[in-house]
């Protein structure tokens, strides 16, 4: 217990002390899993806590519904739901333990580098600018943010190896497996890094015949991989979906999600095309991402061995290029690229240091010194984040209602969910189905429990699968839901609203509503519609009933 006091009491705890209360603030006001949102309308967050729902309901995911991220995105949001049937509370803690241990491994590489703890935490404080650059960091809940930390510890394992002569704890490559095992199930793409590290660290132990450390580096991390992928083998096993799951995760993702039907060489060469436009598309990104990289290849000062400067920049350079793998430039989502981030720190840190040998600070913790970096991050996060002008600190903004007036007013999710929940009888089941468009949250914040394989439509052209819309249709055709939800652009009624292009917005894949109005018409009532901003555009959300 001494000890533990102690602990509790040195400088390093109550920076970390110091870093998860800006976190917790920061993250308040910058993921729309907050309690401060009215609501999360983000279709991939909303579509997880779905799925998860249904995965704590029995339901077993790709065999009985359809979705193509990994199973520990689901569970985790499954442990939400449990948690919080309507609301992403939990995540919304996961997500501040995530900045949290972002700028705690940020402090850790500035106090490894020779950074005197204060520099080392300034720095620190400053590096929520990089991990919630918007619209890298969108809405959050993503797997490209929850990776930021794991690839900062990699990094980390990186440095700490150089200053070591290659010799580390068993415990880190435990780790680091396990965490392959965790980013291989939630999304693979993401796996570029330790690819790299495992590949040429491996040869280095080889070549030099390191037979002990080539033993614990594959022996602990096979170890800890087994660990975090064991218990979904039994668990797809004892479903009998192992198939399923490899069809829709593996196979389906490649062959139909990807936009690029090119050879191995020229999807490289995209990827590098892609990295490249990111980089040279903000100066800060050249700034950390090229010329902080060179400096990092360069300078001894950060890595004191060869083989470790290249393998930083290799480690880099892999988790770029798989993580776009495969994708046209047109047809990236930005969050996609939230993963290069991680690469910016170590350049950061180093141009900390270069700082702060020219701008000294006391040996102690300086209040004025900290409380001024402080003001400095939070002025630098909402110059790169605006995602609280939707929150309640703005009543009635146009992400709620389009409606001019002064009185309070909810999203279309929060107020369809009521209607639904108050006119479904408490011992009838509530069935609902989002057609033709993604998952809006209309199933989080009614409670349905999905009915129907394919329960939202996604981002997948019709002739890709056109089995997706044709059973959402034959859903409403034989009324077998009680409730629809739908959506239209502003201004078009569903009779009017033919598709064109497809897309309300450019998340937002639709197929139009006029050919399905007369079944609709047939089988539902219209309850109730609401219009409001998402994603720059104005929506119409619509509401049905089935016909008595």
């Amino acid at each position: 217990m001494r000890g533990l006091g102690q602990k509790l009491r040195s400088r390093d705890a109550q920076h970390l002390g110091l870093l998860a209360i800006v976190g917790t603030f920061i993250m308040l006001f910058c993921s729309y899993t907050s309690p401060a949102f009215y609501v999360d309308d983000s279709p991939d967050n909303n579509a997880f806590f779905t799925v998860g729902k249904a995965m704590m309901n029995g339901i077993v995911p790709y065999k009985d519904i359809f979705e193509q991220k990994g199973p520990y995105v689901y569970f985790l949001h499954g442990l939400a739901y449990l948690v919080s049937a309507r609301s992403f509370i939990l995540i919304f803690g996961y997500e501040v333990l995530t900045l949290v241990a972002a700028m705690y491994l940020t402090y850790r590489l500035g106090k490894l580098l020779r950074l005197a703890p204060l520099p080392a935490l300034l720095v620190a404080l400053l590096s929520p600018m990089l991990f919630l650059y918007h619209p890298y960091y969108d809405y959050g809940d993503t797997v490209e943010f929850f990776t930021l930390p794991f690839l900062l510890s990699l990094i980390y394992l990186l440095v700490l190896l150089d200053r070591h002569n290659f010799h580390a704890s068993h415990w880190w490559y435990f780790a680091q497996g396990a965490l392959v095992g965790v980013v291989l199930l939630s999304k693979y793409t993401l796996l570029g890094a330790w690819i790299m590290f495992y590949l040429a660290l491996g040869v280095y132990f080889l070549v030099h015949k390191r037979w002990r450390d080539l033993g614990k580096l594959v022996g602990w991390s096979a170890v800890g991989f087994v660990m975090t992928t064991g218990p979904w083998l039994v668990y797809f096993l004892l479903t009998k979906s192992l198939g399923a799951f490899i069809k829709v995760y593996f196979l389906f993702n490649t062959h139909v999600y990807l936009t690029s039907s090119v050879a191995f060489f020229a999807n490289l060469i995209q990827s590098t095309s892609i990295l490249a436009q990111f980089y040279l598309s903000n100066i800060l990104f050249f700034l950390l991402g090229v010329l902080g990289t060179l400096a990092i290849l360069f300078q001894p000062a950060v890595f004191h061995h060869h083989f470790t400067r290249g393998l930083y920049v290799a480690v880099g350079l892999a988790s770029a290029l798989l993580a776009l793998y495969g994708y046209q430039s047109g047809a990236v989502y930005q969050y996609y690229e939230l993963v290069y981030f991680a690469f910016f720190v170590l350049p950061l840190v180093y141009f900390g240091q270069v700082f702060f040998k020219r701008v000294p600070l006391p040996n102690g913790d300086e209040p004025f010194a900290i409380l001024g970096t402080l003001a400095l991050s939070l002025f630098l996060v909402l110059g790169v984040n605006n995602n609280v002008t939707d929150s309640r600190v703005f009543p009635n903004n146009a992400s709620i209602t389009e409606e001019a007036t002064t009185k309070p007013q909810q999203p279309a999710q929060v107020v369809f969910g009521k209607l639904m929940r108050q006119r479904t009888p408490v011992d009838q089941k509530l069935t609902l189905l989002n057609y033709g468009s993604i998952d809006m949250g209309f199933y989080t914040t009614s409670g349905a429990v999905p009915s129907t394989y394919y329960f939202q439509n996604y981002n997948i052209t019709q002739s890709a699968d056109p089995q997706i819309l044709r059973d959402q249709t034959n859903v409403i055709k034989h009324h077998q839901v009680e409730w629809v939800v739908l959506n239209t652009p502003a201004g078009k009624s569903i009779k009017q609203w033919q598709g064109g292009s497809g897309r309300i917005t450019s998340g937002n894949l639709n197929p139009g509503t006029a050919k399905l109005a007369k079944t609709l018409d047939r089988n539902y009532r219209a309850i109730a519609y609401h219009t409001q901003l998402f994603e720059g555009t104005n929506v119409t959300y619509w509401l049905f009933q089935k016909k008595m």
